[in-house]
């Protein structure tokens, strides 16, 4: 394996059948403290969290052990621990015992046995398979209980190796629904070193928590911290089928692994949730007169939470909007009565919400003429509900993107996000096709904060064609000059598709002048048109290419995105799923300062990712070594899993 796909550190999110537990997903982000990224790097306070997309468990019963034997002493080759990257690393027989490497020279066959054994457990934070020796023997096992003969992902082409034995394991496999990290910085000068890492021999973070918070129910959105008392309470939305559960978690330090999480004390009451200390949560079911979600398929919405009036809003599966009250303060409630939950679409998924001055702003899922896929605008006080006009074709996600509320000095817009308006404009950013099924354009819609019921956009910018039903586009992000103008000057980024061709993710630039959008400028094509009409891959599979993440630090202003299939072979990423990292200081990568925005614009750091990833965030602006980092999970390889990656902003290195 080469270890440059490693960054600076891949961890499990938990364990599961196989090692296999946890990944990321599309558009959803974790979530990290600190919340000042001015404040100084903390080993022990920074901590990142982040769901893991898998059902939960309660490990029980006994792992499988393998049990290899050095015989004859000096083996060569390599043993694979792992299934598939990212959970895979190939150890090499070699005359050091640092890296990839473990130490074949050690004279006798118990020193080459204990060299393995720590090689394979430098990188079991990684694969989430350690090792113990004794003598000669080497005994592999994966992190959790519950795994049956032959299920440890291990293959070993070493010479004077032998496997004379496998004890099966039995019981359940564990896996957390949430997990998190801290000692997140390992560069030599941080000393965030310990046991974790080795004390500095390898990269790896702490696990700093890891519960299950029901078992079968996922995680499969962003959560949100409480901001009051620095992060120590966790909301998010966990699924059983159709069910749906507000989770209030107050955690405490070093409880769970990734492969044998804790299942927190259950507070009866909101009372007793209050005052509990840690390793305890609230389950605050979604009011169910209606079903919670249409289907048994994941919801998209993630909470929003106003944190001055400690409110916390989301949107289920069947097109309600929820209100929760005293969630990281006072008493934790859903609101029913008074206008909530909100009746916002009928049977169709919401996006993440946001609120505003008064209002929350949702999007809908698209379903046949007339229903959803619009912008809405509910009253947080009453519930009544304002909608747009349909901007997306029918049957489709629609706005599964959240909005955005735009504001820059004396300037708010709402911004909402469309992969396929189901129409068959020609314009100068989007040239639809015309054939019925086969037709549609990318566009990001604005619209005043006080819209009226069916309300046309105030306003489009057209980011390429857009013909599939089964796609998402996710939102662009701001540059600086927007945020520091007094009337919303600047410019936003988004990866759209070509004028021509749907299939062809292309980076945009939209102008900004007082809010309004302006004519959208194409840059660098970062992939090539990986449709196949034979293989019926291109208007009925998603394409889904990540929301883009800006932030500046010192004199860089650096943009990241994934791209999850077909990804241009750029700045040395040529597996064809990468993330990319574009200066906008230096857009032509050549180290040249500043140049102009077009097609020759190329990344300036690149890195392989499996499955795509999961929204990007960043963490500190200052410049020390080490401590400047953007996080993400990937979205899962063939057999489903992916790792939480912390790399470098300046590298991905």
């Amino acid at each position: 394996m080469n270890d440059t796909f490693v960054r600076d550190w891949s961890h499990v999110l938990g364990g599961g059948n196989r090692a296999r537990g946890g990944r990321g997903g599309h558009g959803v982000y974790p979530v990290k403290y600190t919340f000042d990224v001015f404040a100084p790097p903390s080993c022990s306070d920074d901590f990142v969290v982040y769901p893991t997309f898998a059902p939960g468990a309660t490990a029980s019963g006994n792992p499988e052990i393998r049990i290899y034997t050095m015989t004859g002493g000096a083996p060569a080759g390599t043993m694979t621990i792992g299934a598939r990257p990212p959970r895979q690393v190939v150890l090499t027989a070699a005359a050091d015992d640092t890296g990839f490497n473990f130490d074949a020279t050690g004279g006798s066959d118990d020193a080459e046995a204990a060299s393995l054994a720590a090689a394979v457990n430098r990188w079991s934070h990684q694969t989430g398979i350690r090792a113990t020796s004794s003598g000669a023997d080497i005994n592999l096992e994966i992190n959790t209980s519950g795994q049956g003969s032959g299920s440890a992902p291990v293959s070993a082409a070493l010479s004077n190796l032998s496997l004379p034995a496998i004890l099966s394991g039995d019981g359940d496999a564990g896996q957390p629904t949430i997990i998190a990290f801290n000692q997140l910085y390992q560069d030599s000068t941080t000393g965030c070193n310990g046991p974790w890492n080795q004390n500095g021999a390898t990269k790896a973070p702490n696990t700093m928590w890891a519960y299950n918070t029901g078992i079968g129910y996922t995680a499969e959105t962003s959560p949100v911290l409480s901001f009051h008392d620095d992060g120590r309470q966790v909301a998010f939305v966990q699924r059983f089928d159709s069910s749906l559960q507000l989770i209030l978690l107050k955690w405490q330090a070093g409880s769970g692994t990734p492969g044998e999480p804790m299942s927190p004390t259950i507070a009866s009451s909101p009372s007793e949730y209050r005052s509990c200390s840690g390793d305890c949560m609230l389950r605050i079911p979604f009011e169910a007169s209606l079903p919670n979600n249409n289907d048994a398929t994941p919801t998209v919405s993630s909470p929003f939470v106003d944190y001055a009036a400690d409110v916390l809003w989301v949107g289920d599966g069947n097109g309600r909007l929820h209100k929760f009250t005293g969630v990281f303060q006072g008493n934790p409630q859903e609101v029913v009565g008074g206008g909530f939950p909100a009746t916002v679409e009928p049977g169709m998924k919401l996006s993440s919400p946001v609120a505003f001055a008064g209002d929350v702003y949702v999007g809908s899922q698209s379903g046949g003429p007339g229903i959803g896929g619009k912008l809405h605008r509910v009253d947080a006080q009453t519930g009544a509900v304002t909608s747009s006009a349909k901007l997306a074709a029918d049957n489709t996600p629609g706005l599964r993107e959240s909005p955005i509320v735009a504001v820059s000095g004396n300037t708010a817009n709402v911004l909402a996000f469309v992969f396929n308006d189901g129409t068959t404009r020609s314009t100068l950013n989007c040239r639809a096709r015309s054939s019925t099924g086969n037709r549609g354009c990318r566009l990001i819609a604005r619209f005043v904060t006080n819209f009226v019921q069916g309300r046309e956009p105030n306003g489009v910018a057209y980011v390429g064609r857009g013909n599939n039903d089964a796609s998402t586009l996710y939102a662009g992000a701001f540059n600086e000059a927007f945020y520091a103008s007094a009337n919303g000057d600047g410019a936003l980024y988004i990866v759209g598709g070509a004028r021509n061709n749907a299939y062809l993710p292309t980076l945009w630039r939209i102008p900004l002048n007082g809010g309004v959008l302006g004519t959208p400028v194409p840059g660098a094509v970062v992939g090539t048109d990986g449709c196949a009409v034979a293989a019926n891959n291109c208007e009925a599979t998603a394409w889904d290419w990540s929301p883009v993440t800006l932030f500046q630090q010192g004199g860089h202003e650096r943009l990241y995105f994934s791209i999850g299939r077909s990804a241009a072979n750029l700045a040395g990423c040529s597996t064809g799923d990468c993330l990319f990292m574009f200066d906008l200081r230096d857009l032509d990568a050549d180290g040249g300062g500043a140049d102009a925005w077009g097609s020759a614009n190329r990344p300036l750091s690149g890195l392989a990712t499996y499955g795509g990833t999961s929204g990007i965030i960043v963490d500190n602006a200052g410049g020390a070594a080490g401590t400047a980092q953007v996080y993400f999970a990937h979205g899962g390889n063939s057999d489903g899993s992916g790792n939480a990656v912390q790399a470098s902003q300046s590298a991905l290195d």
